[in-house]
């Protein structure tokens, strides 16, 4: 983690001069992703995408780093979306669609006749829907019963700090390897529900996983952060991969940089001055970023190891080092 915060500060105290001062408002009529030289939220945006790239490259294990990572990502994502008091967000809204559940497998025994049935309780935030799945095995060698779902009760809390009790009879029988489920009147800030369970027979004991479905926060395509947002997701996505590919991820984010008005033109202008600067053979101690192609740096790494070595690697780094003085020496203009 001591790196990893090395690295960070490094990119942050190696910002281009507009990422370290205030900047000025921003004018009524904003470009599809603001300029960074004109909004101080996307000015921390394009500092994070560096700082990204910069990790991905730099850490010693980049397993380590995911959890900082994705802290960095969620929170940008936060800040564009521009949360309210609330809960609440200025250009994100929740809808209908399942972003991920809470799920709870309970034994039934209770026959379905019976005044009380099994009652299955779950609380879930931004919950919409409720799920009672009956799998097809009860255990890994017996088959499972079908199960009857008499009821399902649910204390919704909204974005307003209401709170609703919404009752919902079902009365279904639901057969191993099938469902049911119950849509609740709205996405609740806060949900407990429970259903009431119960099988057919005393004899027929059951299985089933009650879910709360959990909304997904979609974001306005009308916000003019909208772009932003949509290249912080890819890179969210890239880093909550089981097998985390360093190359994939600085990939991504240096392609989410290049999307920043103005940020490709300045690589370009860059990429141009350093070859200006290598066809006129340069000037003492003008060597900047990006000079060296990535062979002539993956040689000077093997001499830097090979010169604190024993005294026999010491010599072999010292001849290889003037081996490529020699190699990149510009050849000597033509005689007449």
């Amino acid at each position: 983690m001591k790196q990893l915060a090395a690295i960070a500060l490094s990119v942050l105290m190696t910002a281009p001069a507009w990422a370290q001062t205030a900047p000025p408002p921003q004018t009524a009529a904003a470009p599809a992703i603001p300029s960074p030289t004109a909004d101080a939220k996307m000015d921390q945006v394009t500092a994070d995408f560096r700082t990204i790239e910069r990790v991905a490259g730099m850490a010693p294990n980049i397993n380590d780093a995911r959890a900082t990572l994705l802290a960095i990502v969620d929170n940008d994502v936060d800040t564009l979306r521009e949360p309210r008091d609330n809960g609440t967000y200025r250009w994100a809204s929740l809808q209908r669609e399942e972003a991920s559940r809470v799920k709870d497998e309970k034994s039934i025994e209770r026959v379905y006749t019976e005044k009380e049935l099994r009652e299955v309780t779950l609380t879930a935030p931004r919950a919409y829907r409720v799920e009672i799945s009956v799998p097809r095995k009860r255990s890994l060698f017996s088959a499972n019963n079908r199960v009857f779902v008499r009821n399902v009760e649910a204390d919704s809390t909204g974005f307003d700090d209401k709170i609703t009790h919404h009752e919902i009879p079902v009365n279904a029988w639901v057969n191993p390897g099938d469902s049911t489920s119950v849509a609740l009147p709205e996405i609740g800030k806060s949900v407990q529900a429970m259903a009431e369970l119960g099988v057919e027979s005393g004899e027929k004991h059951a299985v089933a996983d009650v879910a709360l479905l959990q909304a997904k926060l979609v974001d306005d395509p009308a916000s003019p952060y909208f772009p932003a947002v949509q290249r912080l997701l890819k890179i969210r996505d890239v880093l909550t991969q089981h097998d985390l590919n360093r190359g994939f991820l600085k990939t991504t984010a240096d392609e989410a940089l290049m999307s920043v008005p103005g940020e490709l033109q300045k690589r370009i202008a860059e990429q141009n001055a350093a070859a200006e600067r290598r066809k006129s053979g340069g000037a003492p101690g003008a060597i900047a970023q990006g000079d060296a192609t990535p062979d002539v740096v993956a040689a000077l790494q093997e001499i830097s190891h090979l010169l604190v070595g024993t005294l026999q690697d010491q010599a072999d780094g010292r001849a290889q080092l003037q081996k490529l003085i020699d190699t990149l020496q510009p050849p000597p203009p033509a005689k007449p």
